[in-house]
């Protein structure tokens, strides 16, 4: 797990998430770094949601638990490409050409349970889950983006 650790906190596409959830890399991340399924928790609504109902066609083995947040990540590159964080806000990143839609600023900014308003921080290709009518769909095509 360490490993795996090092490569995503190392991948230059994961800054921009990294300093989104304020994790720092001087804190034993390693600590709280966990699988979904060693890390499951009812409380976690939004979590529950990403990895069951909407990762249902990602496998668990790119599921996971970091400082509190769940993230999806492809485990040979370390890429984040969908996360949870707070009770319940999703982000992805947004395969826009297999979603037949182009990337703006309305699918970045709107409106969680957690008030979190604008995640154009993150950068290119992060949404908001809830602009998207297909999840399941969505985050197949985010988890074959990490694959290119």
């Amino acid at each position: 797990m360490e490993a795996l650790l090092n490569i995503v906190l190392n991948n230059p596409k994961n800054h921009t998430v990294i300093k989104f959830l304020k994790l720092d890399q001087e804190d034993n991340l390693i600590q709280t770094f966990r699988t979904w399924a060693d890390s499951y928790s009812g409380y976690n609504e939004g979590g529950c949601i990403l990895f069951e109902d909407y990762g249902a066609y990602i496998p668990e083995e790119n599921k996971f638990s970091l400082s509190g947040h769940s993230v999806m990540l492809n485990t040979n590159t370390g890429e984040i490409f969908a996360l949870n964080t707070g009770r319940f806000s999703i982000f992805f990143k947004c395969n826009f050409i297999k979603s037949g839609t182009e990337d703006h600023i309305d699918l970045k900014k709107g409106y969680t349970l957690d008030c979190i308003t604008d995640i154009t921080e993150l950068g290119d290709n992060w949404c908001f889950m809830d602009e998207f009518d297909d999840q399941k769909d969505e985050l197949k095509w985010s988890f074959e983006l990490t694959n290119e």
